[in-house]
């Protein structure tokens, strides 16, 4: 007989209920492992749809007390969707209340910057209450993004920017990050700080460049350009602080263009070498320091204007204080006095301080003028561009004090007319209308009105002098009166669009 081991039945016995014991052990894991991705998948749509989230899409492809992946998560906000190819979460303890290191990879997020309804940003609106930004307290050790930044506006073709951001607590409980966004065109880099106890944050923007021309659609949906569309390029560049506060922004930088170009050619004008330098004391007004305007050139329709340096400043969003202009034009100078431009308003009133012009220059701007003149003059002129065109206010143009001027007419009976034939002046003033004679001026004034104030005078010509003829000693004093809107005369090539309307 074979002996029995001592123990043998109750070992085999054992190995009897080890076997089944291990698979309900493992069925009790794939159970818990399933129940625990249906629960950590229901919870993450759960959170999202209360944040205002709709059509969340997501598959959990681990789930662990230390560690939980969820793959092509997508969701939308209002009409506008986001999306990211895996989320994870790490844990370094699974007891503590937190989710750990958060890295989110290959985001898709939207941006639109024009206001519209549709922006996902504003969801105070949601309910018909004013936007107001508010950080939340967020339950990680720190996060991850990386992914695109979709910028959109209305009727604007997309523009995809790659953003990195970066983020942790420090041993204070604070949170510090970085942002930095790249595509064609643009660079930015920022970093905040934000302290939850006292929900605020502080922030900057130490590199901000963008190459207008590559932005310029989205330019003109944000910034009101009067004139219509304009062709924009140069290189913006800006920096910027402020602080989130009781979920208000506070914020003020410095901006400057360099290589700036700006085009019109509905309106005919265009202007190179443009550059500025300005520091804002509040971007949310848009309130500035005076700042500084340099411009190469600038021409409008048949007028040239170099070497422009004004002094400016924004009081808010739409008003802009121009404290001074001045460039060269028509061979000597213009300057102009103080004056205001509001953004919204398709006027611009302003007066122009004439200093040296050559009158040569000046007639070469009015077609079929009857007369050649060379000098200079000096003046004070009120102007007004608006919808209606160019329109002069009550000035004057004078011959510069110490300057040598002549004028050759060429019109029969400009001179003579109501003159008797019988006058010792009469033969010199046929040869003078006629242009057989020059006259050497000793005076010449040109006062300029408004159309029909007063009426039937737009402008007053007075000319003294006598013929450059050495030989013939005649005094000539002419006073000739202008009916009709003057600006009508100036050939200035504008676009015919740009019509002269009434006086004011």
């Amino acid at each position: 007989m074979k002996a029995h081991r001592p123990g043998g039945k109750p070992r085999s016995r054992l190995r009897r209920w080890l076997k089944p014991g291990a698979a309900l052990a493992l069925l009790a894991a794939v159970a818990l492992f399933l129940a625990r991705t249906r629960l950590v998948g229901a919870a993450v749509g759960s959170v999202l749809r209360r944040a205002g989230a709709s059509d969340v899409r997501l598959s959990v492809a681990q789930a662990s007390p230390w560690r939980v992946v969820l793959a092509d998560v997508a969701f939308n906000v209002r009409t506008q969707p986001f999306a990211a190819k895996r989320v994870t979460f790490q844990r370094a303890h699974w007891w503590a209340p937190s989710l750990g290191a958060v890295r989110v990879e290959q985001a898709r997020l939207p941006l639109t910057v024009d206001g519209s309804d549709t922006n996902p940003w504003s969801w105070a609106t949601y309910r018909g209450g004013s936007a107001r930004l508010r950080a939340a307290a967020l339950p990680a050790d720190s996060v991850s993004i990386d992914g695109t930044l979709v910028v959109r506006a209305a009727a604007v073709p997309e523009q995809e920017l790659t953003v990195k951001l970066e983020a942790a607590l420090d041993e204070a409980g604070h949170w510090q990050g970085t942002v930095q966004a790249d595509g064609p065109g643009l660079h930015l880099a920022a970093e905040g700080l934000y302290r939850h106890a006292a929900a605020e944050m502080d922030f900057a923007v130490p590199q901000l460049r963008v190459e207008l021309k590559a932005w310029q659609e989205f330019v003109r949906r944000m910034v009101f350009l009067p004139g219509g569309k304009w062709e924009l390029e140069g290189t913006a560049v800006a920096e910027a602080a402020g602080r989130l506060r009781d979920g208000k922004v506070a914020s003020a930088g410095t901006v400057s263009l360099r290589e700036g170009r700006l085009a019109n050619r509905e309106r005919k004008i265009s202007a190179t070498g443009v550059e500025f330098d300005l520091e804002f004391e509040e971007f949310e007004t848009m309130r500035s320091k005076p700042g500084a305007l340099r411009i190469a050139g600038l021409g409008a329709g048949g007028l040239q204007l170099t070497g422009i340096e004004a002094g400016f400043a924004f009081e808010n969003d739409n008003f802009i204080k121009v404290s001074r202009a001045a460039g060269g034009l028509l061979g000597g100078r213009m300057a102009t006095e103080p004056f205001n431009v509001f953004l919204d308003q398709q006027d611009l009133e302003c007066v122009l301080l004439a200093d040296g012009l050559d009158v040569e220059r000046i007639l070469a701007l009015i077609p079929d003028v009857p007369a050649k003149a060379t000098g200079r003059v000096d003046g004070r002129l009120p102007i007004r561009v608006d919808e209606q065109g160019l329109r002069l206010g009550t000035g004057w143009l004078e011959m510069k004090k110490g300057a040598y001027a002549e004028i050759q007419f060429n019109a029969a009976g400009l001179l003579t007319r109501g003159v008797d034939t019988k006058s010792v002046s009469y033969p010199v003033l046929q040869k003078l209308e006629a242009g057989l004679l020059r006259l050497k001026l000793g005076a010449m004034r040109i006062d300029l009105y408004p159309p029909d104030r007063p009426p039937g005078l737009s402008a007053r010509l007075h000319l003294a002098g006598e013929p450059t003829d050495p030989t013939v000693k005649a005094p000539v004093t002419l006073d000739l009166n202008v009916n009709g809107p003057l600006e009508k005369l100036l050939n200035l090539g504008l676009d015919s669009r740009v019509r002269i309307g009434p006086g004011k």
